[in-house]
């Protein structure tokens, strides 16, 4: 989604989307090794419906993809992101 960005705030741990220069979501993670674990997304309300968790979840897998890691999608929504953007498969890492 153009218009949003992504900040990794390690101190949080979580990755938050950026749109109009405040947050309108983020997605939890722990890291550990060369894994992500992706445990919980959340849009603020008055965000909802406007495509800001496609676009959280697509930047924090570009991410995950740029530094090498793999993910584990804890998150039911990153977990259904992955299986409708196949091309997000291969990060997934093996248990």
């Amino acid at each position: 989604m153009n218009g949003t960005t992504l900040k990794d705030n390690t101190g949080a741990q979580r990755y938050e989307l950026i749109a109009d220069g405040q947050m309108v979501g983020f997605a939890q993670y722990r890291p550990s090794g060369d894994a992500v674990t992706i445990t919980h997304t959340e849009i603020a309300p008055e965000h909802g419906g406007k495509g800001y968790g496609s676009a959280l979840a697509k930047q924090a897998l570009d991410l995950i993809r740029d530094e090498r890691k793999r993910v584990i999608p804890a998150c039911g929504f990153i977990a259904q992101y992955i299986g409708k953007h196949q091309e997000y498969a291969d990060l997934v890492a093996q248990s």
